[in-house]
């Protein structure tokens, strides 16, 4: 049935439970079938079931009632009578219910992660660590979180009732999660705005539970895999999968197998509900253009992501709905939604000619030449014209969880040449010979490669190869249109869009003082930076700050740092700076190694390697908290500062030699 919204336990009599199920408001029809069709009957039924079976199989729940549009329409036995009983073995132990209306606290229940929580209200577990000063990613039963809407930087004609109507919640929840003693709020302060959570029904053991069995399962590591990638999917943590397979690096090889940490969900267990996909917000984008790539509905999407603005960011996380069905999901399945063929296609991030050629089942030449390209390159937003190919019988992508179709192969006429290719984020030795129609041992071969790991920007040599690359190895600059709406500013939109504020100014001959007006079209600069070679595998990029850094290591981001002599590495977030990257911790265990490191906070600055959106980039760090801070409950007061070629010290605006020195040192130069 996947017509519910949501549901709730709730206490009869003594250990007697019902469940109460919110029907959407619009099925009056099924009300109406619900006290006449026992086929509607035996649906909630087995629906009630269902959810009881798998969230609260130790108590006794002997009704079902239903709601639609805050009207209870039925109740239906569950112990008795001509349905079967649905309570578990006798548990020892007694609970208690809390039922919470409008607090600003979710209680964590049995299974929950940072990761299912943060899921479940579209934020992020970074957000949900900071908002609850959180250390590590262990939860407790019954442990109460704030599950953070916004952080919100005070600013001039901001008062708490203002803020209370501008994200839908009230001033006691704003006071009480920043635990203000007054009405009272100042200028650059940052305030935890928290999600009000209705309804929630805690069911609290009086008595320990019996100690379940511990279940342990492996993972093979497949193609694309990262350990990070692997965590979200299994719902663990990675410091949890490092300690249970006593690993030293995040290097993975294809064919690695991994012990996942005790009790995690087996690879490939079915999901007996909506099978839903994940879609990563790029600009352009808006709830009816995503729900029409994916043909779903705007309504769908608001309801999948319990969203209640149709604004979107640049990087939001959204869940794609498909139908109501189970379906196994293998291990190491692409967990991207995937669109049906389109005539156009609009680029979104991660794209280049060879993964949409291979998703529409046409080639790179005829998209080159319909598109009348002269360079691979693609820019987000950019809309590329799919050819289609009459004499093949190619079948489109489809959602269709549970349809195995076999492509019928294409055969490929292009010229065969010898080039150079230059390694992207998520290529494989296999994934590069596939491309461009090449064995892995003759790519090993010819390259004298003693491993199959990658470096990005790392030069291969590929032989008699096909689909070959234009080459290029030029920055290029394109531009979007932003139609201004209420709430933006340039501030915001520089950060958005990961530009600096000067330049979003500049290229719209407004000033700092400008205004912005409602409808008005900004023109947005969007800056590619090409992947530059490396000098060996643990050296990084070389990128000039002021036209190429900057633009790749954008305000918000968090990334990976590695001291290079040492290997230690550790998390930074940048959250300001315009001559270098002003830098964070984002969590007291990243401070902490940091200190290791530096031996605690000292200005020396070191070689270090930030790893961004999976290229290796040389920068040169100094830990000395200093002045301004955006992040809290991280162990610091202030901030870091991170150099980059020719960044250059905001006091006096002339570059650090110290600095370009060990930026140098990183990259391999010196």
């Amino acid at each position: 049935m996947d017509k519910y919204k949501r549901y709730e336990i709730r206490l009869i009599k003594n250990d007697e439970y019902e469940i109460v199920i919110y029907l959407a408001d619009h099925l009056s029809e099924f009300a109406n079938e619900l006290g006449t069709l026992p086929r509607e009957r035996k649906d909630v039924v087995a629906l009630a079931k269902q959810i009881i079976g798998e969230r609260y199989p130790n108590i006794k729940v002997t009704m079902v009632k239903v709601i639609i549009g805050g009207i209870a329409v039925t109740s239906l036995p569950l112990m008795g009578g001509d349905e079967s009983s649905v309570q578990a073995a006798t548990s020892t132990a007694s609970t208690n219910q809390v039922s919470q209306d409008g607090s600003i606290y979710y209680q964590v229940n049995s299974g929950d992660t940072l990761w299912s929580v943060s899921r479940n209200f579209n934020t992020t577990v970074n957000n949900i660590k900071r908002a609850n000063s959180l250390t590590s990613d262990i939860l407790q039963l019954n442990q109460r979180l704030i599950i953070p809407k916004a952080f919100h930087k005070v600013e001039k004609g901001d008062y708490l009732t203002v803020l209370a109507r501008d994200y839908r919640t009230t001033v006691n929840a704003i006071k009480e999660a920043n635990r203000l003693t007054s009405d009272s709020i100042q200028l650059g302060q940052v305030l935890i705005i928290p999600v009000l959570i209705e309804g929630q029904t805690i069911l609290q053991p009086t008595t320990s539970p019996p100690t379940q069995p511990t279940q342990t399962n492996t993972y093979t590591v497949v193609a694309g895999d990262t350990l990070y990638s692997i965590v979200q999917r299994f719902g663990t943590t990675l410091e949890a999968i490092r300690a249970t397979n006593n690993l030293t690096t995040d290097l993975l090889t294809i064919g690695q197998t991994l012990t996942l940490p005790p009790n995690t969900p087996a690879p490939t267990a079915p999901i007996p509900e909506q099978v839903t996909r994940n879609y990563t917000v790029v600009g352009g984008d808006s709830l009816s253009v995503i729900a029409k790539r994916f043909g779903t509905t705007v309504e769908a999407l608001r309801s999948a992501n319990y969203l209640t603005t149709d604004l979107l960011k640049i990087g939001q996380v959204l869940v794609i709905p498909s139908r109501n069905t189970t379906t196994e999901i293998p291990a190491g399945a692409n967990e991207q939604a995937t669109p049906t063929a389109p005539s156009t296609y609009t680029v979104v991030a991660g794209d280049n000619l060879w993964n949409i050629a291979q998703r529409f089942g046409t080639t790179v030449a005829l998209i080159r030449s319909t598109n009348n390209l002269g360079t691979d390159l693609l820019r987000i937003g950019q809309i590329l014209n799919i050819p289609t190919r009459t004499n093949e019988t190619q079948p489109t992508p489809s959602l269709e969880p549970n349809e195995t179709k076999t492509p019928t192969p294409i055969t490929n006429t292009e010229e065969r040449n010898t080039f150079t290719y230059s390694v992207r984020s998520g290529d494989t030795l296999s994934v590069i010979a596939q491309r461009f129609g090449v064995s892995v041992d003759n790519i090993r071969s010819t390259n004298n490669l003693n491993s199959d790991i990658l470096q990005v920007g790392q030069a291969l040599t590929i032989p008699n190869g096909i689909n070959a690359p234009a080459q290029t190895s030029e920055n290029t600059l394109t531009y979007l249109t932003h139609t201004v709406v209420s709430g933006d500013n340039i501030w915001d939109l520089s950060v958005r869009y990961g530009i600096p504020q000067s330049e979003l100014l500049r290229v719209n001959n407004l000033t700092i003082t400008s205004m912005l007006t409602l409808g008005q079209r900004l023109k947005i600069p969007v800056h590619n930076i090409a992947v530059k070679p490396v000098v060996s595998e643990k050296h990084g990029e070389f990128l000039d700050w002021w036209t190429e850094a900057q633009y790749v290591f954008t305000i918000g981001k968090t990334v990976k740092v590695t001291d290079l002599a040492t290997g230690k590495f550790f998390n930074i977030t940048r959250t300001i700076g315009a001559n270098h990257a002003d830098s964070e911790t984002p969590t007291i265990n990243d401070t902490n190694i940091a200190k290791s490191i530096w031996g605690g906070y000292s200005w020396t600055p070191r070689a270090v390697i930030l790893e961004i959106e999976g290229r290796k980039i040389a920068a040169s760090m100094s830990f000395m908290p200093h002045d301004r801070e955006y992040i809290a409950n991280n162990g610091i007061t202030g901030h870091f500062d991170v150099y980059f070629s020719n960044s250059t010290r905001h006091v006096d605006g002339k570059p650090d030699a110290s600095h370009q020195a060990q930026v140098e040192r990183a990259a391999g130069l010196r």
